[in-house]
Formats: C-alpha cells, structure tokens, sequence
C-alpha cells in the first residue's frame, strides 16, 4: 500500500476520535460502563521496499584506435625540395637522365640496396640470389609478399620488364651498365634468372644501382602510363605529380617491409639555392644540403641540427676527347698540372671536402686510386702548352650554371690558378634549365657534379667506351679491357689492382678534373630522426620518423 492510503487512513481516525469527544459533553446518568472490549492493536503497515531501479544498459566501450589510426594522428609530414636541375621536364621513368630522382627511390624498389654500415648488397625485393661457378648466370630468388600500389602482386615478370627497359631503352641511362646481360629467363612467379655475355662477380651489385627501380610489367605501354601514375611497390604512393609546385607521396601503410615512419612527403620544386634556404629557415622544409657558409646561419639555433656527411659527391671539369681543342693528350694534361687540389677544397668548398686524385669512385670503396700523379707544376703546364702547339698561351670557353652550390667557386678559383700558365679561362654561364641538354656532352668543356658510385658502376657507366653517360667521350680499349678483367676476378686484391689501374689511366690521360669529393652539409630539424649519415640517394626513406608535433 502507498504512503499515501495510510495518511488517509489516519486523518480518518483522526476525526472519529474528535467526533465522539463531541457527543458526550452534556453528561447523562447512565449504567456502569461495560468493560470496553479488547481490541487487536493496530498492525504497523510493512514498509514497502523501494522498487529497484531498471539495470541501465552497459556503456559500449570506446574501440581502441587502429594501427593506422595512431599513426596518423602521431606521423607528420615529411618535406624537402628538389633543385629542377632539368628545368621541370623531369620525369618518373627511373633510369631517364631527366628522373625526378626524389621521387624515384620513394616510390619504386630495387633487387638489392646497400647496407647501412657498408655499401654491401642486402635483400630488398630479391630474398636471396646465388651465382654459378664463373659468374655468368646469376639467379635470384624474389619475396612473395611484395605488391604494387594497385594491390596487384610483384613477380618475376615484372622484374624482366623493367631490367630490359634498363638495358635496351634509348634513354636509359643504365644501358652501359647492364649490356652485359645477354637473357633473362622467369622460369616461375619468384625466380629470376639474369645469363651475362661475360663473368661479373659484381652483378648483385649493378642490381643495388639506386636507378635500378623495379615497375609493374607493361607500365610504359599502359594509359595512362607509369610516367603519370608512378606506379611501384614503394614506402610511397604518388598522389599528386607537381615538380615546379609541390609532388605529394602519402605513406604505403601496407608495404612489405613496413609502415613509413612519416604520414606523408611534400617535394617542392625550387630550383634557386637562396630560396631554398629561405624555405628552410621558415619552416617549410625540414633538411636541405647546404654550403659551409649556409650553414653558418643556424648555428646555435635549437630548432636545427648540422651534420658533415663524408660522400663520394663531386664536382669537376669536363675535355671533350673526341674533338678540338681537347683531343691533344698534351693539352689535357696542361690542364691538369695547374691545379692546386688543396686549395680548391679549402676556398671551394670551406675545408669540406677531401682531394680526389681525378677519380670518379667513392672514396669508401677500397677500389678507389688514392695517390695523385700530377702536382701544380706551371712550368710543366707551359711546356707541355708548347708541345700541344700553343706556345703563346691558351684561350678557352668553360660553360657552368648554377645547378651544384660549388660550381661558383670552383670555377673562379680554377680560373685564377689556370692564368698562372698562359691559359684563359673564360666562364659562360648558362641557364639551368638548358644546361644538361644544350651544353653538357655538347660543348668542348663543361663543369660537371656526380654523386657517388662504386668502381663498377662508375668507371663502366662515364667512362667505358660509347657509354650512355660517357660525358669525356674517352674511348680507349685497353681501359675497357682492365673493365672486364675486374668484373671477372674473384680475388678482391688482383680486381682491385684492375680498376686502380684503370682509373690511373684516367688521371693521366682522360678528359675530367675532378679534384675533390664534397662532404655533403645538411641542415635539418631538430625534431626529425632516422636520417642515415649518408648522401641523399643512398637514404632509406621509409626509416625516417618526424612526429606530428614538429611542424
């Protein structure tokens, strides 16, 4: 019963009791009283239990964020810029000289990649490979959980694909290299086997070449074509294709080797050195490569780190020897003996660098010639200007641009050294745009810059005779010749004494300068990590972590 029926109840009782108080006022003679009869006492009414309130439903618990999902909200954005050295007509064909090279090795992978502590193939793509007795068939075994962008599955024929676009394409600029592969036979899903026209005990090696990109089986045929997709099985998809604006890559969180370490990369086209700087200085880009004096300019502030990254990058100066004036050995050795090697690297370079002795091989490979034969001798630059038939003195024009960041430097110091002996150098710059397609490989003497290549891929690819890239134009069997000994000797001393004596050869006799390696200076933030002391195209970029905070 409520609470309310026994409130009534009383109030009832209440006024009965009142009532009869009222009616016996007047007294009356009356009998005695009858003993009033007994009467139950009045039951306490029973509290009622209060009514158990309705079970709620259980709360749903919030789901726990994906993988993805926490790395998205913890990755930030990864951004640098890319110098337009082709003027923007550069492209996403991994082995064009015009490549838009950062870009390449984000979102194709190779057979091969070096190892971090040494230059070492490692496995990428293939997962093991093995050579027969002399070296003339290699055989590689593929990973079976690599897949494209699309999502289709990478296998042998797609790497056959893309070696003979490598080798045979008119502007690969790999052909020298990979001439010596006569077949390629796919005789599964996830073998392939490479048969070579002569012994290569470094072929694991010319696989490891940071161009030799692997792209899906007909990508160049396809519409739209790979040029515009960019279609690989990289750490990166291409989202949007901008070189002169902003190329953006977003993370392939599904890669084989695992989820890069940023959500994204931005690769801004900018192409003058100032404004790249700028871009750094403000924020908008997170590491550049820079000069010492650059670099001046963030020291001591926190948001910045410097590193000095010892490299095989470099610069130099180009005697085409295939036509006047510079097909006169006599010549060309005049313009060797008045350089001052130490002298360039402390004025071009701020001290950031190390003399090269004319070599086009890393200085980290135990196969690069490290004893100059030539040292400035004016006297012997004059003598030998005599014997070339120019007892008078020399005039000639260099053509330069503004594409390296030593490439100033280097040309006026030069310039200052070579008047010592009767020869005038008049520098010609030129815009950047056109440089590598109207000057260089075109005129008689050009600057040139490199990155770092091991002895095989070096010597064979700017130097062999007819070489896609032979920028000197130097054709000389017997250097050749020293070529394929190296790549057929399995002992590591004699293969060594071939290519120190090849790039001897080169030093007295060839048509390039190159008088030192670069250290390569890089500026980067503060807040960013996993950027490997190496030069930019030997990075493995997927390593590289920034957090979304450090922007």
């Amino acid at each position: 019963m409520s609470k309310k029926f026994f409130l009534v109840l009383g109030l009832l009782i209440i006024a009965a009791m009142v009532l009869s108080a009222c009616a016996s006022a007047t007294p009356e003679p009356t009998e005695a009283a009858p003993e009033p009869e007994a009467t139950e006492a009045p039951v306490e009414p029973e509290p009622e239990e209060p009514a158990e309130p309705e079970p709620e439903e259980p709360a749903e618990p919030e789901p726990e964020p994906t993988e993805e999902e926490v790395m998205e909200e913890t990755r930030g954005i990864l951004r640098f810029t890319d110098g337009l050295q082709y003027g923007g007509n550069e492209n996403l064909d991994p082995v064009d000289e015009a490549r838009f090279w950062p870009t390449i090795s984000l979102i194709y992978d190779r057979l091969t990649e070096p190892g971090f502590d040494s230059m070492a193939p490692q496995p990428s793509l293939a997962a093991s490979w093995e050579t027969n007795e002399d070296a003339t068939v290699w055989t590689f075994t593929l990973r079976d959980d690599v897949y494209f962008h699309d999502g289709t599955q990478l296998t042998s024929a797609d790497v056959k694909y893309s070696a003979d676009h490598w080798r045979t394409s008119e502007t690969s600029i790999l052909r020298t290299s990979f001439e010596i592969v006569d077949s390629i036979e796919t005789p599964d899903d996830f073998t392939i086997v490479f048969n070579l026209n002569q012994p290569s005990v470094l072929f694991d090696l010319s696989v490891m070449d940071y161009r030799a990109r692997v792209v899906p089986e007909g990508s160049f045929e396809a519409t739209p074509s790979i040029l515009e997709t960019g279609m690989g099985s990289g750490p990166f998809k291409l989202e949007t294709l901008d070189v002169e604006g902003v190329t953006v890559l977003v993370a392939n969180d599904d890669y084989w080797d695992g989820p890069p370490g940023v959500a994204a990369v931005e690769v801004y086209g900018i192409a003058d050195g100032e404004a790249q700087t700028t871009a750094l200085l403000s924020g908008q880009l997170d590491f550049q490569g820079v000069t010492q004096d650059i670099a001046q300019r963030f020291e001591g502030n926190p948001d910045f780190t410097i590193s000095q990254v010892p490299s095989g990058d470099w610069s130099g100066l180009v005697m085409r020897t295939d036509i006047p004036p510079f097909d006169n050995l006599a010549l060309r050795q005049a313009m060797h003996y008045v350089l001052d090697r130490q002298e360039l690297v402390d004025l071009s370079l701020s001290g950031a660098g190390r003399v090269s002795c004319d070599s086009a091989v890393m200085p980290s490979d135990p196969n690069v010639l490290s004893e100059c034969s030539y040292e400035q001798d004016f006297d012997a630059a004059r003598a030998k200007l005599e014997e070339a038939g120019y007892p008078d003195g020399f005039q000639v024009d260099l053509y330069a641009s503004n594409i390296c960041q030593d490439w100033e430097a280097l040309t006026e110091i030069y310039q200052q050294q070579a008047a010592q002996a009767r020869i005038d150098v008049n520098i010609q710059i030129v815009s950047a745009d056109g440089f590598w397609t109207e000057q260089w490989m075109v005129e008689p003497f050009v600057i040139t810059c490199w990155n770092g290549r091991l002895a095989d891929t070096a010597l064979n690819e700017i130097y062999r005779g007819g070489g896609s890239w032979n920028e000197s134009f130097w054709n000389v069997p017997e250097f050749d010749a020293l070529l394929d000994a190296a790549r057929a000797e399995t002992d590591p001393d004699v293969r060594r004494e071939h290519f120190v004596a090849a790039q001897k050869m080169l030093h007295e006799d060839g048509g390039t300068i190159i008088p030192y390696y670069l250290d390569l200076i890089r500026v980067q933030k503060a807040c960013i990590d996993g950027i490997p002391p190496l030069p930019d195209v030997w990075i493995d970029w997927d390593s590289i972590t920034k957090p979304a905070s450090c922007e």
